[in-house]
C-alpha cells in the first residue's frame, strides 16, 4: 500500500467559480453525500470534472451497462475546471464542421508543442482524431455546439460559457445510467496488493457536516481524473516556477492529488514545466477571473504604453510571457460594443461589473492609465488591419470580428494567472499509467490533467477521459 499523500494549499474561490457552484445547486447538480458502507466498483474515478464524468459515462456506455461504474469527488459539488470554462470545446472533425478536419487540429496543436517528442506527438494525434467523433457524442447527449469560431471552436449558439452548458448536461446522463456519484470525498492515496496492482482507494468520506472517516473503497480499476495542480502554489512553484505568485483561475481543487498519487507509486512524471496560463485574468479583488471570452470576441491586448505586442489568439504561453514583459506585468484588452453584443457571456460580464466603459477611447485610455494618444493610433491601425483581414505587425486571423470603431469602448487590466497544467503522469494509449520504464501501473489510468498531455480545456479532460474508461475496461476483460 503506498504512503499517504500530504495534503496541498488550496486557493480561495474565483467569482466565476461561486457563481458556477451556485448554478449547480439552484440546478439541483450537486452530489450526495457517502452513505453506502458497501461502497465498492468495478471502475472507480477519482474526480467528477469533465474528464471523470466523461470516463464515469464511457465506461457504463461501452460496457453496455454491466460495469458498475463510482465517481468520487473532494469538493460538495461536480464540475470541477470544466464548470468554469468560458469559451469553447476544440475539435477538427464533427458533424458540425464538413470543412475543419482532425488533421487541421492536430496541425494546430502541434504548433503549441514545437519540442513535442514522438510519444507526445502519438497522443496529441489520437486527441485530435477523436476529438470530433466526442463532439458528436456530446452534441447527442444535449450539448449545444452549434456556434463555431476559428474552425475548431465550438460554443454554445448564443456564445454563452460552455462549462455551465456541458457540465449539468454530463451530469444529466451520469444519472440516467445509474452511475453514484459520492461527493466530499477526498482521496488521500492508492491502495495496491502484493503484486503492485491498483486494487482501490482509501478515502475521507465526509458523511455529515463535520463527521469524516477513513474507507478503503475496492475497485478492479481505478481512473484518476483529479486535475492538475494550478490552484497549489508549493506545486506550481515546483513544476511550473515561471507561474509562480499568480493567481489561478482553476478550479479550487486543482491541487494535482492524482499526479502525486500516482508519483508515489513511482508512475512517470513529464512535461511538467508545460503549462498553458490564463492569460488574461482579471483580480476582481475577491479572486480572479478569466476575461479569455473578451479575447475571443474581437479584443485587442494592449501594454500602458497603449501599443499592441502580440498576437491576441497565439499560443496562451507565448502571450502570457509576453504579457509578463510589459511594464508592471500587465495589459489591457480594449474593445467596443460590437464585441459586447457578440456573445451572451460578455453581456453577463458588463452586467458583474467587469468591464471599465467610456465613451471615447481618450476617456478610456485615462480611466485605465494608458498613453491616450498611443491607443487612439494603435486602435486606428487595428481598423486598417480588420478592414483587409489582415494583420500586418502580429499575423492574428483568428476572431477579428470588431473593428472597434462603436462606442462605447471598453477595457480592462488584466495579468496572466496559472490555469492549466499539461504535464502529468506518461499515459499509453489505453490511458494507462506508465512507470518510466514504459511498463504500466496494473489498474491504474489516468484523464485530464492528471496525465501528460497537451491539449485545450474540455476537449483535452473529456476525451482522455473516454480514453482511459475504455482502457480501464479492456483491462478487466484481460484479467
Amino acid at each position: 500500500m503506498s504512503k499517504k499523500t500530504a495534503s496541498a494549499p488550496v486557493s480561495r474561490p474565483s467569482p466565476a467559480f461561486t457563481a458556477a457552484a451556485a448554478l449547480l445547486a439552484a440546478t439541483g447538480l450537486f452530489g450526495a453525500a457517502a452513505a453506502a458502507q458497501n461502497l465498492s466498483a468495478d471502475i472507480l474515478v477519482v474526480g467528477a470534472g469533465g474528464a471523470g464524468m466523461a470516463a464515469a459515462i464511457e465506461a457504463r456506455e461501452a460496457s453496455g451497462g454491466k460495469a458498475k461504474v463510482v465517481i468520487l469527488e473532494k469538493l460538495p459539488f461536480v464540475g470541477g475546471t470544466t464548470l468554469l470554462a468560458s469559451t469553447a470545446y476544440n475539435a477538427g472533425g464533427s458533424k458540425l464542421q464538413p470543412d475543419y478536419s482532425a488533421e487541421d487540429y492536430a496541425k494546430k496543436l502541434l504548433k503549441g508543442v514545437p519540442k513535442a517528442d514522438e510519444h507526445d506527438k502519438a497522443n496529441i494525434k489520437q486527441l485530435a482524431e477523436l476529438s470530433g467523433p466526442t463532439a458528436d457524442w456530446l452534441i447527442d447527449m444535449g450539448a449545444d455546439m452549434s456556434r463555431i469560431i476559428n474552425g475548431s471552436q465550438m460554443t454554445p449558439a448564443d456564445g454563452s460559457a460552455y462549462g455551465a452548458m456541458i457540465v449539468p448536461v454530463l451530469k444529466k446522463r451520469i444519472d440516467a445510467l445509474g452511475i453514484e456519484v459520492v461527493t466530499n470525498a477526498d482521496v488521500e492515496e492508492l491502495i495496491t496488493d502484493a503484486s503492485g496492482r491498483v486494487t482501490g482507494v482509501r478515502a475521507h468520506l465526509k458523511t455529515g457536516q463535520k463527521d469524516a472517516h477513513l474507507k478503503d473503497i475496492a475497485a478492479q480499476a481505478v481512473i484518476l481524473a483529479t486535475g492538475g495542480f494550478a490552484s497549489n502554489p508549493k506545486l506550481v512553484e515546483r513544476f511550473t516556477p515561471q507561474w509562480a505568485g499568480y493567481p489561478s483561475t482553476a478550479s479550487v481543487g486543482a491541487t494535482g492529488d492524482g499526479i502525486l498519487m500516482a508519483e508515489k507509486l513511482g508512475a512517470k512524471l513529464d512535461n511538467m514545466a508545460l503549462a498553458g496560463p490564463q492569460t488574461v485574468a482579471y483580480d476582481t479583488g475577491h479572486g480572479a477571473v478569466s476575461l479569455t471570452n473578451v479575447r475571443y470576441n474581437g479584443a485587442i491586448l494592449v501594454g500602458k504604453t497603449g501599443k499592441r505586442f502580440t498576437n491576441e489568439l497565439g499560443s496562451t504561453a507565448t502571450i502570457g510571457a509576453d504579457i509578463k514583459a510589459q511594464p508592471d506585468g500587465v495589459a489591457f484588452l480594449i474593445f467596443d460594443r460590437t464585441s459586447v453584443e457578440n456573445a451572451a457571456l460578455m453581456k453577463k460580464y458588463e452586467e458583474m461589473g467587469y468591464f471599465v466603459k467610456a465613451d471615447t477611447l481618450d476617456a478610456l485610455a485615462v480611466k485605465l492609465g494608458v498613453d491616450q494618444a498611443n491607443l487612439k493610433a494603435t486602435v486606428a491601425r487595428w481598423q486598417g488591419f480588420f478592414d483587409k483581414k489582415k494583420d500586418d505587425d502580429f499575423g492574428r486571423t483568428q476572431s477579428m470580428f470588431s473593428r472597434i470603431d462603436r462606442a462605447p469602448y471598453y477595457g480592462q487590466k488584466i495579468s496572466p494567472a496559472s490555469q492549466t497544467t499539461y504535464g502529468g503522469v506518461e499515459r499509453n494509449a489505453d490511458g494507462a499509467a506508465l512507470k518510466p520504464d514504459g511498463t504500466v501501473i496494473p489498474g491504474l489510468f489516468v484523464a485530464g490533467e492528471t496525465a501528460d498531455q497537451y491539449g485545450q480545456g474540455v476537449s483535452l479532460g473529456i476525451i482522455t477521459g473516454r480514453i482511459a474508461a475504455r482502457g480501464a475496461l479492456k483491462a478487466i476483460e484481460a484479467k
